[in-house]
């Protein structure tokens, strides 16, 4: 049940995007200190794909829908950037298709016996808890660019061709642009993600893709 829940939060996404504007106005400005406190939670829904305007590969479909819940911690406010932590648990959905099997034969691969199954149509889960740091530049009283680097362990719920099932890793960079709206702020993002199993299973190449996702949240 509580995994329904999070699998259909992109559905109020918007809404509370909407809520949030007519919100905003009755909201105390957050204080402006918040060394060493975890000081914003907030919800990202993202999109990526393996095909994109910066490389592509025409021998398999890769793509997912990113759902993160975030939590920010505050390290320290300097005089030109800020530096935090942030704790990332996701629960991603893949749809994924092997589309040629040059990929497989060409190599002798491991799973060449499952060319089949590789190339069947199939959607899973991932379950992942990322761990990151933030370095922040603020501009203005509202707005600020910053850039993300995040790795952490995860679950995947299916073997492609280039990952098997089981334990596998996430490592994300990441270049972003928050707005405070009182006690609220928008968060939008645009990024890089591999996945891999670390080297822990025969097959391990992994997954490149570029990553695009959009947030809200508010100060705690």
């Amino acid at each position: 049940m509580i995994l329904n829940l999070f699998l259909n939060i992109p559905k109020i996404f918007f809404t509370g995007l909407i809520l949030l504007f007519r919100i905003h106005s009755f909201g105390q400005e957050p204080p402006e200190k918040y060394q060493g406190t975890f000081y914003k939670i907030g919800f990202n829904y993202g999109f990526g794909s393996v095909d994109n305007p910066i490389f592509s590969d025409g021998d398999y479909f890769y793509e997912f829908q990113l759902r993160k819940f975030q939590i920010y911690y505050k390290i320290k406010e300097g005089n030109i950037f800020d530096y935090e932590f942030i704790f990332q648990p996701e629960v991603n959905t893949v749809k994924h298709q092997l589309t040629s099997d040059r990929y497989i034969v060409s190599r002798h691969h491991p799973l060449i016996e499952r060319v089949e199954e590789m190339q069947s149509f199939k959607t899973f889960n991932e379950y992942i808890m990322n761990f990151g740091v933030i370095i922040r530049k603020n501009i203005g009283l509202k707005s600020s660019l910053y850039l993300l680097a995040s790795i952490g362990p995860g679950y995947f719920e299916r073997t492609t061709e280039r990952m098997e099932e089981g334990i596998g890793f996430s490592d994300n960079l990441a270049f972003g642009f928050s707005y405070d709206i009182k006690r609220f702020f928008i968060d939008t993002r645009l990024g890089y993600r591999h996945v891999s199993n670390g080297d822990i299973n025969a097959v391990n190449d992994g997954y490149d893709a570029m990553v695009i996702d959009l947030g809200i949240g508010f100060y705690l």
